[in-house]
């Protein structure tokens, strides 16, 4: 079939293919319109050190200590990727997880490393105060992880987790998605205009 065929079916059945559009447009805008507010944060933890080598083979100093540095940031990114900590995470913040599966745990929060000193971390939260809490409990529960394996290092230079302050924004509708509904509901009041056409 030709373009000009596939706008005079449309043209023909204008009615079904408008209210379909509008019924997936106003219930998916309705659903994000009412559904609860939620709050994005972000936050930036520091790989750093509690102390400088002095050491003449320089084993945590230059381009070997960049190395370790690296290598101790994935150790944080899988941290944070993983239920057990996450877990321990909101725990600490005073939310309950019971309700929370597996995988819902692991992707709650999300870390990437941007540098070998620098892991970035963000997460939604119901509100302002709670989005604080998190922040705060991602903090301590990495620094408690951290210490625990300075305890079995006999260097004085091991790892330090520095938490930057969090930021909190409210979690607002962005052009994209509201594009990508648009388009969503044309295509689907496309299809849905065809399918009646070949089934009559």
């Amino acid at each position: 079939m030709e373009l000009k065929e596939y706008l005079q079916i449309i043209r023909r059945k204008a009615k079904l293919f408008s209210a379909t559009a509008a019924i997936i447009l106003v219930a998916s805008f309705g659903y994000l319109f009412f559904r609860p507010v939620s709050y994005v944060t972000s936050l930036t933890l520091n790989i750093t050190r509690s102390g400088v080598s002095d050491t003449k083979d320089y084993r945590y100093d230059d381009f070997y200590r960049l190395q370790a540095d690296e290598k101790f940031s994935e150790t944080v990114v899988q941290w944070l990727k993983s239920p057990r900590v996450e877990e321990d995470i909101y725990r600490e913040a005073g939310i309950d997880t019971k309700d929370y599966s597996l995988k819902q745990l692991a992707k709650s929060i999300s870390a990437d490393k941007l540098s070998s000193q620098l892991v970035a971390v963000s997460f939604s939260a119901t509100d302002e105060k709670n989005a604080q809490k998190i922040a705060t409990a991602i903090s301590k529960i990495i620094s408690q992880n951290t210490q625990s394996l300075n305890r079995d290092q006999n260097e004085s230079t091991w790892f330090e987790v520095l938490a930057s302050a969090p930021v909190v924004r409210p979690n607002e509708l962005s052009p994209l998605v509201a594009l990508a509904i648009f388009l969503g509901a044309i295509f689907v009041a496309f299809w849905g205009v065809m399918i009646k056409h070949y089934l009559e």
